[in-house]
């Protein structure tokens, strides 16, 4: 046999690559679905969040203690949105066309990370929200009420939890498929590496 030949019949032979076996535009127009849902979350975020804070702010007459802590809640709930809609951005711009052991390791990580993007800036977003509960808390006349403070530093931790938990859930609904789909690509690439 001629080594021209046992070239072609090796190559041949070869296994069909991972790629082919991948819905790539399903797997892209799920991730893309999946941001533009989160947009329009995120946009109602970024509307109710000054309107409650506004309202807030007149029940406590503009108070400059008050005043204060509005600007903490700010700072943590505007971490919060740019986190969160960078994340969601970056995820919906993967490319699956040409995908590579790196590319899918991290499209999977930033899939994963999507069940909870606040782990980083975990204590700043808590601190920031329960500061400025606080410090609203404080602008009231009377003396401080310490039920009323314990609640508000724990009102963060709380939202945290629900929110982390029912962006998991829709997560796994809308993404899950994906998430499965990286992951058994992952462990066969790397296996055939």
């Amino acid at each position: 046999m001629a080594p021209f030949e046992e070239l072609q019949e090796l190559w041949q032979s070869q296994p069909a690559p991972l790629i082919s076996q991948l819905d790539v535009h399903g797997m892209a127009e799920q991730l893309r679905r999946f941001g533009r849902r989160q947009t329009w979350i995120n946009l109602f975020k970024l509307i109710f969040v000054p309107y409650t804070l506004v309202r807030l702010m007149k029940a406590f007459h503009w108070a400059p203690l008050a005043m204060c802590g509005a600007a903490l809640l700010y700072i943590g709930l505007f971490l919060y949105l740019v986190v969160d809609w960078r994340n969601q951005i970056g995820l919906s711009r993967l490319d699956f066309s040409a995908p590579s052991v790196e590319f899918v390791r991290v499209a999977h990580q930033r899939l994963r990370h999507q069940l909870n993007p606040m782990r980083r800036f975990f204590w700043v977003f808590v601190v920031t929200i329960g500061g400025g509960f606080n410090l609203i808390l404080l602008s009231r006349p009377g003396p401080p009420r310490i039920l009323s403070h314990v609640w508000a530093t724990a009102l963060p931790f709380f939202a945290y939890v629900l929110g982390e938990r029912i962006r998991r859930i829709r997560c796994r609904r809308e993404c899950g498929a994906v998430l499965e789909k990286l992951e058994s690509l992952l462990k066969a690439m790397e296996n055939q590496a």
